[in-house]
């Protein structure tokens, strides 16, 4: 089982009904460092029989022999390399400035604010929730466009750099996630989010073509360097090969960025007629 990211919200009671089953799994694995307050890198992982597990990593060098093999827990025949970092010293303090009750309380918040979120998603007809909003993920998209839209609607709203967000695919259908994990994550930061979101589609409905055109190419060059610092992908392509793949644009690869002659602010933030759109819109 990969519960990399909702594993764990099971340390709160009302969460533990989606282990039903689980008895029945070979492994099961989390990612403290996504959402229990661990600095990167830090997983948890369970096998049930861990014979197996060491069976296929096992390394036997003469070279690596103790006196006191087999009397403890040997840690390099359960991975690939032969040393670890002491990841559980961060887990333990985590543990011991928290306590059950605040990590419980951590966990609830977060759980809380995707609520909200959603709240504001559902009430917008321009967008549609495509998952049941259990723990802290919400998945949306704009309701009855096409994926090619909301990829845009998406990098668009990477590129401002005031929010970044990722997508995926639900039943074939590309859709954007919203994902709670910031520690000091509040109403107001919902609130902020959401208008960013409701505002970047506002421009990408009224002006296709014109919010379209933000992704571009960049020149090779240092000022191009420069210009990539101000947005959150993580690498480019040329415009050519943008075209070939745009019918698999996910909003965050390839990434295009502003061209040299083009203003790196938001396009649309001294517009008087947009702001005379918008507030029509709302």
């Amino acid at each position: 089982v990969d519960a990399a990211y909702a594993g764990s919200a099971f340390i709160c009671p009302e969460f533990r009904h989606f282990l039903d089953g689980i008895e029945l799994v070979d492994s099961f694995n989390t990612n403290p460092a996504k959402w229990l307050l661990m600095n990167f890198d830090c997983s948890c992982l369970w096998v049930k029989d861990r014979k197996k597990l060491i069976k296929s990593l096992s390394v036997n060098a003469l070279s690596l022999e103790s006196d006191y093999e087999g009397m403890v827990f040997d840690y390099r025949h359960w991975c690939i390399p032969l040393s670890r970092r002491f990841r559980s010293l961060k887990m333990w303090f985590v543990f011991r400035a928290y306590g059950i009750s605040g990590l419980q309380q951590y966990i609830r918040n977060h759980v809380r604010l995707a609520q909200l979120f959603e709240n504001h998603v559902q009430k917008d007809e321009r967008f549609e929730v495509l998952n049941d909003v259990r723990m802290g993920l919400v998945c949306f998209r704009l309701r009855g466009k096409s994926d090619k839209l909301t990829a845009h609607l998406l990098a668009n709203i990477n590129n401002s750099g005031k929010l970044r967000m990722i997508p995926a695919r639900i039943k074939g259908k590309f859709i954007i996630r919203f994902c709670m994990s910031a520690q000091p994550g509040t109403e107001g930061d919902i609130d902020y989010a959401w208008s960013v979101i409701s505002r970047y589609a506002t421009l990408l409905l009224l002006h296709p073509k014109t919010s379209q055109g933000i992704l571009c190419q960049i020149p090779l060059s240092p000022e191009g360097h420069n210009l990539r610092e101000h947005f959150s992908f993580s690498r480019s392509v040329s415009h050519d090969t943008f075209k070939r793949l745009s019918s698999d644009l996910d909003g965050t690869n390839p990434v295009i960025l502003l061209d040299e002659a083009e203003d790196i602010n938001d396009p649309f933030e001294d517009s008087d007629s947009t702001s005379a759109r918008e507030e029509e819109h709302f």
